[in-house]
């Protein structure tokens, strides 16, 4: 995703494929700036599955979209047993 895509430009883009309940552009805390990605979230699985597969490899400002579905990630540290 383009460092300057908006959440403006997001919503009107995934909005198309069902109700939106979030548009979150991840940012860097230091510089403010977008990181280059961003978490879209519907209130539907039906809708996620088709922005999935309709928005994957799409154009927006210049970039070629990649959609994936959120995964939740493991813990950072663990501590044996």
């Amino acid at each position: 995703m383009s460092f300057y895509t908006s959440e403006k430009t997001l919503r009107a883009a995934f909005e198309g494929y069902g109700q939106l309940v979030e548009v979150k552009i991840i940012m860097d805390k230091i510089s403010k700036r977008s990181k280059g990605y961003a978490f879209i979230e519907y209130t539907t699985e039906e809708a996620a599955s088709a922005a999935l597969k309709e928005m994957n490899g799409k154009i927006i400002n210049g970039w070629m979209t990649v959609v994936d579905v959120a995964r939740s990630n493991p813990p950072r540290y663990s501590r044996p047993r």
